[in-house]
């Protein structure tokens, strides 16, 4: 497995791993502001690499995105050389995505998952009239069942095809164990203090969390039973997310005994 450096240097290559709903909007309004305009790539760029001098890619510092290592590693001419990601709590999480999927008609994971444009389009539509409950009783809700675990090992290597999601836990524990910074959505100003320090961006690294939950009413509570269900659905992923939850801790302690 890739092994990363602990800590950026100004050769790396960053790519932003952003798993949809943890918080990664304002991760990378941060980071984009962080590295020069000529030297971040663009989501346009990665996907029309052919209309582009090769030099970009070459000389690229940043790329942040939604974006598969079927994706990256195909089209870029050279591979990231530091990866980091965010995780949230996945009830949390799986409540977030239900209510994205109503309002984005397009959601990229559904439609690269599936490669069918209209099946994203008919879950948008399911759940813009459907309640929460009405959607985990749907076969539409299996395709996000531990979206983080499925997410992050699909974004990181493609040689765990067809792997059940509890097969791809030890295989995301390990990805993730390996990354040199991992972020927690419910600890964001944790996270902002240890990625500051791995980057070493003291001055320049202005971050802030934004966009929370602005597609949730605010009236929106959820029910015993649809929790519980959750909580099975989610299962790996709640695994996953106590493990870096664990490791998130020890790396913020050695932090501040460092400083």
């Amino acid at each position: 497995m890739k092994r990363y450096p602990q800590h950026y240097e100004e050769k790396d290559f960053v790519f932003f791993l952003h798993i949809p709903k943890t918080a990664g909007t304002s991760v990378t309004t941060a980071l984009t502001s962080a590295f020069p305009e000529d030297r971040t790539l663009t989501p346009y760029q990665l996907n029309n690499v052919r209309k582009h001098p090769p030099e970009i890619y070459m000389n690229a510092e940043l790329l942040c995105g939604h974006f598969t290592h079927d994706v990256y590693g195909k089209r870029l001419p050279k591979q990231p050389d530091f990866i980091l990601t965010f995780l949230r709590e996945p009830v949390e999480h799986f409540v977030s995505l239900y209510f994205h999927l109503r309002i984005d008609p397009t959601f990229t994971y559904t439609t690269r998952l599936t490669e069918q444009k209209e099946f994203a389009e008919e879950i948008h539509s399911f759940t813009r009239e459907h309640s929460i409950e009405d959607f985990l009783q749907s076969p539409f809700s299996r395709i996000f069942d531990n979206f983080q675990t499925r997410y992050l090992v699909r974004g990181l290597t493609s040689n765990y095809q067809g792997y059940s999601d509890a097969q791809l836990l030890p295989v995301a524990e390990r990805l993730l164990l390996d990354l040199p910074y991992f972020g927690i959505t419910e600890r964001f100003d944790d996270s902002l203090v240890l990625l500051k320090s791995v980057m070493g961006l003291e001055k320049g690294l202005n971050l802030h969390q934004a966009n929370r939950s602005r597609n949730k009413p605010r009236d929106f509570s959820l029910t015993s039973g649809a929790r519980a269900e959750i909580g099975l659905r989610t299962g790996v992923d709640r695994t996953l997310y106590e493990l870096a939850s664990d490791a998130f801790n020890a790396r913020l302690l050695a932090h501040h005994s460092a400083t």
